[in-house]
């Protein structure tokens, strides 16, 4: 059961977030993403149910990395330093990241507004496996978004009134481990105060995660066929 909401910023306050990343870092999303952005403020009927503009980054030619990836490591990087400390599943491991988006999921770089529950697919009691649940609509960059954005909501995570997520619509491969049968999960630790960003297997049942989609029509979804 939530019982605690969480302070989400304003859509006016969010574009003003990813104006500054956008320069300081580089990105070099053009000025019409910003522009064409509805900024209207809309209600919703549950507490983690929130509007967030997400990012989707190009290739990072220089870094090597498609825009999947480049997007997944800009954004962790900016969530991980609005928290007091912070770990990644990559510190573990050797090679580069290997992350992709689930099939049917696509990636189109730009600046899009989203609705998120940050509470689907969470059963406190029985758990669920992010396999039975994951789809089109599973969040996967736009989590990072909203933990960039929200520091508090991070914050707030504790598993039981607040469901630390699972990021479904990535998929994670492992150099030592089966292919691209893990999936990232976000959490923070009450413990040493620590934002986590770590990997487990899909098909494992999670009582505290819950697997974050989006709401109504899926911004990046890959067209059916026919």
């Amino acid at each position: 059961m939530i019982t605690t909401a969480p302070h989400f910023v304003s859509l006016v306050d969010q574009l003003a977030n990813v104006r500054r990343w956008n320069r300081d870092r580089r990105w070099g999303l053009p000025e019409s993403e910003f522009a064409a952005i509805d900024l209207a403020e809309a209600s919703h009927a549950s507490a983690l149910v929130v509007d967030v503009l997400a990012v989707y980054l190009p290739p990072k030619a220089e870094r090597k990395m498609d825009g999947v990836q480049w997007t997944c490591s800009e954004l962790w990087d900016v969530a991980s330093q609005r928290q007091p400390n912070a770990w990644c599943w990559d510190e573990r491991k050797d090679g580069p990241k290997r992350v992709r988006l689930l099939d049917g999921i696509g990636h189109r770089p730009g600046v899009r507004r989203v609705t998120l529950d940050l509470a689907a697919n969470w059963n406190r009691r029985k758990g669920v496996r992010p396999i039975d649940v994951r789809g089109r609509r599973s969040a996967s960059a736009e989590i990072l978004a909203a933990a960039a954005h929200f520091p508090d909501w991070v914050r707030s995570m504790n598993g039981d009134s607040v469901p630390f997520v699972c990021l479904a619509g990535y998929q994670v491969s492992l150099p030592t481990y089966e292919v691209w049968r893990h999936i990232l999960c976000l959490s923070w630790s009450h413990f040493n105060r620590r934002i986590n960003l770590s990997d487990n297997w899909a098909d494992y049942y999670q009582d505290r995660f819950a697997s974050p989609v989006l709401v109504g029509a899926p911004v990046n979804a890959v067209p059916l066929p026919g």
